[in-house]
Order: C-alpha cells, then sequence, then structure tokens
C-alpha cells in the first residue's frame, strides 16, 4: 500500500528485475511503476507516462538507460547501478554457463568500475565491452561472437534476445535488493525535497502575484526567470514567452528596453517612461545569484499617494501649512523659520514657546511638512481643551470595559494614531501630573499603553508641544515634572509676539484683508490708523489683529468712525483703571524702552486728536523729535 504522496517511476533491463522492484517497492509503502527495457527505447516510454500522467517526481534507473532519460525528461533520475559484489557474483554465475565471458556496458564518466581488481578476485579474465547506444550495443554483441565469447553477461532483454540469435549464452546483470533499497530509499527524499520546494515556491509565487507591482528577476546570465502578473499587464508579454530571454531575445517592448538599461546593474532607483522602477541585487554567500526588479506606475502611486491623503484629511490627521503660509518680512520671523526648517531635519522632540495667538500650530504643521514624516498623519490635540479624565483617554486610548461608558471594542488613543507621524499637544503645560508620568514613558519607550490594558504597543511618532506660559517656572513650583520638561525641550522654538515685529504687520494685514475680499491694503489706510496697528501692543497677536480687521471693514466709514474704532480696540483690552478715557495717567505694557515709548506717543496722539505740536509739548520734545521718533517705530 503505498503510504506516499508522490510517484516514482523505475526502467528495468529484464522481467526479473522489474518483478524484484515491485516487491521491494510494495514492502516499503511506495507507489513505483516499473517499464521494462533499456537506452532510448525505455526513454521514450516513461516519457509517455509522465506526460500523460501527473504526480511523478523521480526516475529510477541506470546507466546509458539513464543518461537517454536525462535528455528527454524533466524530471530528476536517481541511479540503481550495480556495485563490485554485483559484478563478481554475476561474473561468477557466466563461468558456470561458459568457458569464455563478457561484459557489455555502458561507461559513465566518474563512476567507471575497477575491473582489474574483480578479475584479480575471481581468478579469471572477462573481456569488457563498451557502448554509448542501441547501435553500438549491437556490434559489441557481434565483436562477442567474432571473439568466440560463450557467455555474454549484461545489456538487458534486448540484448539477451540478440545474444541468444548469435549462438551465444545470455545473463542479465543481478542487483542486489540492498542497492534497489537505497536507491529507491534515495528516490524517495528527492521527492519529498522536490514537493516541499514546489509547495515553497508556489505560496512565493502567491504573494508574487498578489502584488499591485510588476517583479521580474533575472538571473546572473540576464535571463528572465519569473515574471508576475502584474509585470504581465503592465509590459503587455506573456511569462511564458520571455522566461529563460534575454533583453535581446525579446520582441520589441517596453520590456526589452528597460531590461537593457545601465541601471540595472547595481541597488537602484529610477523612473523611467513613467514607470518607477526599483532593482535588487540577490546575493548568497556574497555571490550575487541575479536582480529582483519591482516597477510600478507613476500614475498609480500618485493615486495611493491622493487616497492615503484623503482619508487622512477625513480623519482630519494632516497638516494643511507649510513655512509658505507664514506671512512674513521682518528678520525676526525669518530667523524663526529658518530655526524651524533645521528642527524639521531631525526627529527630536520640539518645545514652541509663544503668545496665544503667535501660530504655534502653524509652525508645527510646518515643521513636519518638511520632515521625513510628511507623508505620515498629524494629530493636533488641546490638552488645555479636554477634562483630565476624558484627556487620558484621548492621548493614550483604552480597551474594552476598561471604564464606564467605554465604547466596545475600546479606542486608538492619538498616540497610536499619529503612528509614522507627529503629534502635536498644545497648551502642554495644563497636562495634570500622573498624566505626565505616562507622557514621559512614550517619550523614554516609544510604547503606549491603553487604559485597562495590560501590554504595550510600540508607537514611531515625533513629539511637537506648545505652551504660552513659562514652564520653568512651572517646574521650580512643582507643577510639572523636570525630567519631562527636559525631554519636551530637547529642541526649543521661540515664537515672537506680533509687538516684538511690527514690520510684520503691514504684510499680515494685506494678507487678512484679501482673504476677506476687501478692496482696502495697508497702504492705503490713513496716517492715524497706520500708526495704531504699528504702535498698539497686539496682547492677542495675530489672532487678535485678524478679528479687528474684520471688525473694522465692517465699521470704519469716515474720519471719526475711524477714532472711535481705535478707542474702543485700545480700551478692550485696558483694565478699568487703565482705560484711555483716564487723564491721569497712561497704560503701558512691559517692554523694551522703545516700545515703552512708541506706547506713550501713539496713546499721547490719541488722546489729544492727533495733535503732534500739542503732543511734543506734552512730551517735552521738539516737533522734528516727535516726528523722527514716529518714524523710527513705523520702521521696527
Amino acid at each position: 500500500m503505498n503510504t506516499m504522496n508522490f510517484k516514482l517511476i523505475a526502467t528495468a533491463g529484464y522481467p526479473e528485475m522489474a518483478q524484484k522492484i515491485r516487491r521491494i517497492a510494495e514492502e516499503m509503502g511506495i507507489y513505483v511503476t516499473v517499464v521494462e527495457g533499456i537506452l532510448q527505447e525505455a526513454a521514450s516510454e516513461v516519457k509517455n507516462i509522465i506526460e500523460n500522467e501527473k504526480g511523478y517526481e523521480v526516475v529510477i534507473s541506470r546507466a546509458g538507460t539513464a543518461q537517454a532519460l536525462r535528455e528527454v525528461i524533466d524530471l530528476p533520475v536517481v541511479n540503481h547501478d550495480s556495485d563490485h559484489f554485483d559484478l563478481l557474483q554475476s561474473f561468477i554465475r557466466a563461468k558456470q554457463l561458459g568457458e569464455k565471458v563478457c561484459f557489455i556496458t555502458y561507461p559513465e564518466d566518474g563512476f567507471l568500475f575497477n575491473f582489474r581488481n574483480i578479475m584479480d578476485v575471481i581468478g579469471f579474465e572477462v573481456t569488457i565491452l563498451p557502448y554509448k547506444n542501441g547501435e553500438e550495443m549491437i556490434e559489441q554483441i557481434k565483436k562477442a561472437r567474432e571473439m568466440g565469447i560463450d557467455v555474454v553477461a549484461g545489456g538487458g532483454i534486448r540484448a539477451a534476445a540478440i545474444v541468444r540469435n548469435y549462438g551465444m549464452k545470455a545473463m542479465y546483470l543481478s542487483t542486489s535488493e540492498r542497492t534497489i533499497k537505497r536507491a529507491i530509499t534515495l528516490a524517495s527524499k528527492v521527492a519529498q525535497d522536490r514537493i516541499f520546494i514546489k509547495e515553497k515556491a508556489e505560496r512565493l509565487n502567491a504573494v508574487i502575484n498578489s502584488s499591485v507591482e510588476g517583479i521580474l528577476f533575472l538571473n546572473k546570465l540576464g535571463q528572465v526567470e519569473s515574471c508576475n502578473h502584474a509585470a504581465e499587464k503592465m509590459f503587455k508579454v506573456k511569462e511564458n514567452e520571455i522566461l529563460r530571454k534575454k533583453a535581446d531575445q525579446l520582441f520589441d517592448s517596453e520590456l526589452k528596453y528597460l531590461l537593457k538599461l545601465p541601471n540595472l546593474a547595481a541597488r537602484n532607483n529610477f523612473t523611467y517612461n513613467n514607470i518607477n522602477v526599483t532593482c535588487e541585487p540577490l546575493i548568497v554567500d556574497q555571490v550575487r545569484i541575479g536582480t529582483v526588479i519591482t516597477c510600478r506606475k507613476v500614475s498609480s502611486i500618485q493615486k495611493l499617494e491622493t487616497k492615503i491623503r484623503r482619508e487622512l484629511h477625513q480623519k482630519g490627521l494632516v497638516a494643511k501649512y507649510t513655512f509658505d503660509d507664514v506671512v512674513h518680512q521682518s528678520q525676526n520671523t525669518k530667523k524663526v523659520i529658518q530655526l524651524a526648517r533645521d528642527y524639521a531635519r531631525t526627529d527630536s522632540t520640539v518645545l514652541i514657546i509663544g503668545e496665544s495667538g503667535t501660530g504655534k500650530e502653524l509652525f508645527a504643521q510646518g515643521i513636519h511638512n518638511a520632515s521625513q514624516r510628511k507623508e505620515g498623519p498629524f494629530v493636533a490635540v488641546n490638552c488645555a481643551a479636554f477634562p483630565e479624565s476624558i484627556l487620558e483617554s484621548e492621548l493614550f486610548g483604552y480597551v474594552d470595559g476598561a471604564f464606564t461608558g467605554a465604547r466596545r471594542g475600546g479606542r486608538q488613543g492619538v498616540f497610536e494614531l499619529a503612528h509614522g507621524g507627529t503629534i502635536f499637544l498644545d497648551e502642554i503645560g495644563e497636562i495634570p501630573a500622573h498624566i505626565q508620568t505616562r507622557l514621559l514613558r512614550v517619550l523614554q519607550e516609544k510604547v503606549v499603553m491603553r487604559i485597562g490594558d495590560d501590554k504595550v504597543t510600540p508607537v514611531d511618532i515625533r513629539v511637537i508641544g506648545a505652551t504660552n506660559q513659562k514652564l520653568w517656572n512651572l517646574v521650580q513650583e512643582g507643577k510639572f515634572r523636570l525630567d519631562l520638561y527636559f525631554r519636551l525641550s530637547v529642541l526649543l522654538l521661540e515664537n515672537p509676539p506680533l509687538s516684538k515685529r511690527p514690520k510684520d504687520i503691514p504684510v499680515i494685514v494685506n494678507h487678512f484683508l484679501k482673504k476677506s475680499n476687501s478692496q482696502l491694503m495697508f497702504e492705503e489706510f490713513s496716517e492715524e490708523l497706520q500708526q495704531f496697528f504699528l504702535t498698539y501692543s497686539w496682547p492677542g497677536n495675530v489672532r487678535q489683529l485678524e478679528n479687528v480687521l474684520e471688525r473694522l471693514h465692517l465699521r470704519v466709514k469716515d474720519i471719526e468712525s475711524e477714532r472711535d474704532f481705535i478707542r474702543d480696540v485700545m480700551n478692550e483690552t485696558a483694565t478699568a483703571t487703565q482705560t484711555l478715557n483716564s487723564q491721569s495717567g497712561l497704560y503701558v505694557e512691559l517692554g523694551s524702552m522703545e516700545e515703552i515709548e512708541q506706547q506713550v506717543i501713539a496713546q499721547m496722539l490719541q488722546r489729544h486728536d492727533h495733535n503732534r505740536t500739542l503732543v511734543a509739548e506734552q512730551l517735552g520734545i521738539s516737533r522734528t523729535t516727535l516726528w523722527k521718533k514716529l518714524n523710527r517705530g513705523a520702521a521696527q
């Protein structure tokens, strides 16, 4: 009974040998089909069987028949040639049948018998007559008759018939059971290895053919050995038409010209005719055995990129702004942008410090889009916008049943959502102490543990924090962890307030006016209004400026309404005892002497209806000096 999932086929030169092989194979539980015959005749029959009946893995044969088989079939051939002991026994039996003995044999290079040693052992001479094919075998039998040979050993059933026709005795060359068993065992092992390799190759082919990328493999001779379905479709070829062919042997096609490119000689990535091509040499034991070529249409890459971006956009996980969106013309802002560009080239944590409304998230998005993570998600979280309990679940996520009201199946936190990209933690100084501890672990270990879970998830993220507070003061007060502060502030970026960069105000004003479809421009403002925009402290920074401009567009119709507008804006950010209506003093914000001076001048001009002569007199300076100070303030 056959217990194996493969079939073998064997050749036998004579009936007794065929019966012996069948018996031994049955005892071993291995399916073996036996074909009687030798040389090309046997090879032809074996070829016919394996072409019409699937499942054969290995052929067992001997001598010249084995060689004939290798020329017509594509299966491995295992030899079961007789050994020296088999020959010795056969020659002794032949001697018992006649005085003069010869042996007709197919000599295999590298596997020749030592006939001299055998004859020394048996004590008589045996004539050796070699042949390479059927015709030569017949000629050697004729020669044996001419030599007066009594017994001819070897050659199989066909040779035996010819020998007898010539009046000589024929004897088959015996093969021991041990030799046959060893041959069947070896053939079985080869068959099992072949099945294992074929199954592995099928799995690999399934993976390769499921790829949307075109994949080809060139052997070390430059011949195509493998081509998946995507490559067939891409280059409009069939695998069976190009296998084992070099580029020069292919018919005119895009593939032919691609394979002739010198770029394939080494590891490379390039674009050819709207196809992105990657070459990867395959090296085994420091020897290059071929090249894997991966091809993808540039258009399909762009479509995939668009799809990913669309999905991220739907989730709100994209950074819309770049450094080009920072409206400016001052040197102060230029320096901050350049520093941020330098930071974008690294993967270290960044802490952005700046007053409310200075564009901290705009710079965070700019850093993300200028970094190697620009294709990944950008996740922004305002840490001051959530209650403590909700903030923790938003940041770290939770598992099913972690707390009452938890979503079934759990939920990813923003750190997991930001995997492969950047997470922006705004108002980071508002994070409670116990969450600071968990955040520190994320920064140190790059792992996240969901609420209610007992295992961690690795994350690949870059953290950008932002605050409008003095974090160091919070550290000294014990409200912010010292180790977390230094983890966050690897790279510091300070956004200057609008009052520190008055040169940016005109271009920012024009930007917002254009955005609101206004026909106005800063240069068209009255001198009084320009002075107000340039000298006002702007405690709400750019965000306040944008709101004020929208109000200006709706309210200001004439000079009188313009003055009321300016007064209202300044009163809006003054305290009850520091309004412009107070004649007993002026309200100024801390700053440099020049900044305080500009605030004093602006408020005095407002108080005295822009009468420069009266203001100069009140300040104790000449009108010319006042004019110079105003111009210097406008130039800053």
